[in-house]
């Protein structure tokens, strides 16, 4: 904080003089202050000092500051030293106290500190009993690893994680996912997937969560139903390299995908670990009592909740061997590029009717292969079946046969079987010499598909999921635009420093200046329209404002007053000059 001639008066002073790095920070943690936009500090006060704000900055706390925040929320004012005492180390507690200082939870200088009003409804008795550990509770039965195992172990699973989410958003291209009347997708649909991409059904509900959270599935819907579809952001996801589309999908863990905690968890999460370079490796159990302590008044993470987001973030690739990839946060394409392997424009068909990848496709050959065969198995390699089915279906999108031959003899680096060529070549038999085909209920609509195009005419509306978490609703860079509105406004209108008025400034609106009085404890002079109708004005001691009312005290008679919020139409503190 900026040094000053004296102790700042009053929070919007405090605010107006901290530097740009502090005031990032301050929005940076608390987040809602900057909704709806800004025009000043004293409005950045105003909002600070609410009921419901002040909760949610409570609630970023650990257990030791939110203990320091219970023991001066009672106070009128205080210095570190009236928390001296129950055996608290002096660096902690000044740790704590500069803390709550950053997030506005109290204000002053010189040594002496309030708290804001507010502090004290919301935290109740927090506070009353002993000092919990200033310190989280140490993993004690965490194992270390080696870090480059760790990450080359982790980069296998992102790998496979693109791979499979490849395969998904292809068959969808192929096969739309149908949802029902809930808007979710039926179970049977889900084991079908899992047993396409060879993982439990659990996790294949994880990938088409991720795949609608990515945007790379989007909602088609015709006259009957809902379909799940490829979208436009596929095609580019699809043609960028392997690095690139990984950092996509674990963004949209981190930060779109409910199922499986608010980003915020997440990354708290994974903070247990350290740097990825130590290597450690932690239990489920451990975890979740360190987050415990880390976010007491969050909702309570059980050991089952941490070990689903432990459990996906292997399968994704965040971690390797239990412990932290070096590229995983914040997920970083370059760090991870160097570690997965290069993508073929080639597969090797076998005299059995089947095709091998010898390595991930490029995004053209990987669409083809899709469109004319069913994937069969997926490991080392991927394996592709053709089937009469799977070339029907790819005639259907507008292949023809012999463009079938001529794009596989292309792809292929091993001569074309003859029995494939003949299952192709049957496919311009008439319709009265060949097995009646089935089309899937619902899908007809892929057969308006235009001659050449080779995709369904149709691509899915994407419907994200926000993450409305602190770390989901502001970044560095709009934060710090922010900032630097308000220094603008500020050199504007002309507000630099404390006011010296002897009243206060006319343009603030009342019920800035209302919150401001109720920090302060200032006395307000509020003129207001009483019960009657009639103009009336009073000397005033705010001691909240919430809800629409005014609870005060009259400076003159002590008279306990309430007000509806809505009828006072001027307030001025009085304040002498200094």
């Amino acid at each position: 904080m900026k040094s000053s001639a004296a102790a700042p008066r009053t929070l919007t002073q405090m605010f107006r003089e901290r530097d740009d790095a502090r005031l990032v920070e301050l929005l940076l943690e608390r987040p809602d202050l900057t909704l709806p936009e800004l025009t000043g500090f004293s409005l950045l006060a105003s909002r600070a000092t609410t009921r419901h704000s002040v909760a949610a900055a409570v609630d970023q706390l650990n257990a030791f500051e939110l203990w320091v925040a219970g023991r001066v929320s009672g106070l009128s004012s205080f210095e570190n030293d009236d928390l001296a005492g129950d055996g608290v180390d002096p660096g902690d507690l000044g740790a704590a106290v500069e803390r709550l200082l950053t997030l506005g939870l109290v204000w002053g200088g010189d040594g002496v500190l309030r708290p804001v009003r507010a502090l004290s409804a919301v935290l109740g008795s927090a506070g009353s009993s002993g000092p919990p550990p200033s310190r989280p509770p140490a993993l004690t039965a965490a194992v270390r690893v080696d870090p480059g195992v760790v990450t080359k172990v982790a980069a296998g699973s992102a790998f496979e994680f693109v791979r499979r989410m490849d395969v998904l958003v292809e068959h969808c291209d192929q096969q739309p996912v149908r949802l029902i009347r809930s808007g979710a997708v039926a179970q049977r649909n889900i084991r079908a997937l899992a047993e396409l991409l060879d993982v439990r059904p659990t996790m294949a509900a994880t990938h088409l969560e991720l795949a609608r959270a990515s945007g790379l599935l989007g909602i088609a819907a015709d006259d009957r139903q809902e379909l799940l579809v490829p979208s436009v952001v596929f095609d580019s996801w699809q043609s960028a390299e392997l690095a690139e589309q990984w950092v996509a999908l674990a963004e949209a863990w981190l930060d779109r995908h409910p199922a499986s905690g608010p980003g915020w968890v997440k990354r708290l999460t994974f903070a247990a670990f350290g740097a990825p370079e130590e290597g450690i490796a932690a239990s489920a159990g451990e975890v979740a009592a360190w987050l415990d302590w880390q976010r007491p008044r969050r909702p309570g993470r059980s050991q089952q909740q941490v070990l689903q987001v432990l459990e996906q973030a292997a399968a994704l690739g965040v971690t390797g061997l239990g412990g932290l990839a070096s590229y995983a946060l914040p997920p970083d394409a370059a760090s991870l590029a160097g570690l997965l392997p290069r993508r073929v424009d080639h597969v090797l068909i076998q005299a059995d009717l089947t095709a091998v990848a010898p390595g991930p496709l490029t995004a053209a050959v990987a669409h083809d292969m899709g469109s004319m065969a069913e994937i069969e198995s997926r490991g080392g390699a991927t394996v592709y079946r053709f089937t009469p089915g799977s070339l029907q279906r790819a005639r259907k999108l507008g292949w023809k046969p012999a463009e079938m031959l001529q794009t596989l003899e292309a792809r292929s680096r091993t001569a074309l079987p003859q029995s494939l060529r003949y299952l192709v070549a049957d496919l311009d038999r008439p319709e009265t010499t060949r097995p009646t085909h089935r089309s899937r209920p619902g899908t007809e609509w892929t057969s308006g598909a235009a001659a050449g195009s080779h995709r369904s005419p149709l691509r899915g509306t994407v419907q994200h999921a926000t993450d409305t978490s602190p770390a989901g609703l502001l970044d560095v860079g709009r934060a710090k635009a922010i900032v630097a509105r308000l220094r603008e406004e500020e050199l504007d209108t002309g507000k630099v420093g404390a006011s010296t008025a002897t009243f206060g400034d006319v343009f603030e609106t009342p019920l800035t200046t209302l919150r401001e009085a109720v920090e302060t404890r200032e006395v307000v002079w509020c003129g207001f329209v009483d019960a009657t109708g009639l103009r009336a004005e009073r000397l005033l001691k705010v001691v909240a404002v919430d809800e629409g009312l005014v609870e005060a005290v009259d400076a003159t008679t002590e008279a306990e007053i309430t007000l509806p919020l809505r009828r006072v139409t001027a307030a001025h503190i009085l304040r002498t000059r200094s």
